[in-house]
């Protein structure tokens, strides 16, 4: 029973900006050919991606900046900071600039530019803390989500046998921006922990987290086939889906569910970000912080295919450090502290 409640408790804290919003939008751009896409960035690589970071975690019981720093020494700590960043921030741009700000714009018609800025700022405060309570809430809110979509299942005419997987058909630009989205920046640390937390469990642990990465995949294809059955566009294209299944007011209720989504994605993203920047610059936490709200913000205006490219050849970094980690401790070991 316990495997069960974490290999759930893990997907949904690995929901995020990418399932609920890059991947349905993504899926109006590209059609049919996304579910290849999406089938080899979350089931196939990401599996082995997170399969290999879960080992890390299981074979060492520390965290992944602690491995980093015993293995590779404060050059290795400063490495794994630049990894993490280069992924973190493009990512935080999309989910708290972009599409936040996208949700804020269709509530109160501001500019999506400006309205970018309160949200990042928001999502700065409860990432220390502040205003603790509001998270909690925030984190209840977001768990509608399941429900929410496993809601428009029962009432939607689903004709699974209309989808077509079209193997030839894939982007590998955009399966690597997915595998960095998912799989690399803030997750991999956050896989690497909980997976050196369960060590004691050994395999059962690399296992669930295995099993969590199926369970967010199907749950990925399932709103990827939502957007493409309703014709459904971006931005925002899940939205627009709980428009046509409820009116107006579903999609309401259904952006704040979004955006409180977005806020418990953003909130360790941002502390995360600020940790990694003053890992590099030794500055205090606050002005860390503050530089890396400044940052996301200004990468939150440039293009949105861009920051998703920028993201797909950071993946390759990201992805040959975490590979190469597992090498050494493989080949030399590191004895559980």
């Amino acid at each position: 029973m316990w495997m069960l409640l974490s290999i759930l408790c893990l997907a949904i804290v690995h929901i995020s900006g990418n399932n609920v919003a890059v991947i349905p939008d993504m899926a109006g751009t590209l059609d049919t050919t996304i579910y290849i896409s999406t089938i080899i960035a979350y089931i196939i690589l990401g599996i082995i991606i997170a399969a290999i970071t879960a080992w890390i975690g299981v074979r060492t019981g520390q965290d992944l900046v602690v491995v980093a720093r015993s293995i590779y020494g404060t050059r290795g700590k400063k490495l794994l900071a630049l990894s993490l960043l280069s992924i973190s921030i493009p990512a935080s741009a999309l989910t708290g600039g972009y599409y936040a700000g996208e949700i804020v714009h269709q509530w109160f018609g501001l500019p999506q530019g400006l309205a970018a800025l309160p949200c990042l700022i928001l999502f700065s405060l409860l990432a220390v803390g502040h205003s603790h309570e509001l998270l909690k809430i925030s984190n209840y809110i977001g768990l509608l989500l399941l429900p929410i979509l496993m809601a428009f299942f029962f009432t939607h005419d689903s004709q699974l046998n209309s989808v077509v997987i079209k193997w030839d058909q894939v982007n590998w630009l955009l399966v690597f921006g997915l595998i960095g989205y998912n799989v690399g920046g803030m997750w991999s640390a956050l896989v690497v922990e909980t997976a050196a937390y369960l060590s004691q469990k050994g395999i059962q642990a690399i296992l669930l987290v295995i099993l969590a990465k199926v369970v967010e995949g199907i749950f990925t294809l399932y709103m990827v086939y939502l957007v493409l059955s309703t014709g459904a566009q971006g931005p925002l294209a899940l939205a627009r889906v709980a428009s046509a299944m409820g009116g107006d007011m579903m999609r309401y209720l259904f952006n704040i569910v979004l955006f409180c989504t977005f806020a418990n994605t953003m909130a360790p993203a941002m502390l995360v970000n600020a940790r990694q920047i003053s890992c590099l610059t030794r500055l205090s936490f606050w002005p860390s912080l503050l530089l890396a709200t400044s940052i996301v913000y200004v990468v939150s205006f440039l293009h949105f295919s861009f920051i998703l490219s920028l993201m797909g050849y950071m993946a390759v970094v990201m992805i040959l450090f975490i590979i190469y980690t597992a090498y050494f401790l493989h080949k030399y070991g590191m004895n559980q502290q």
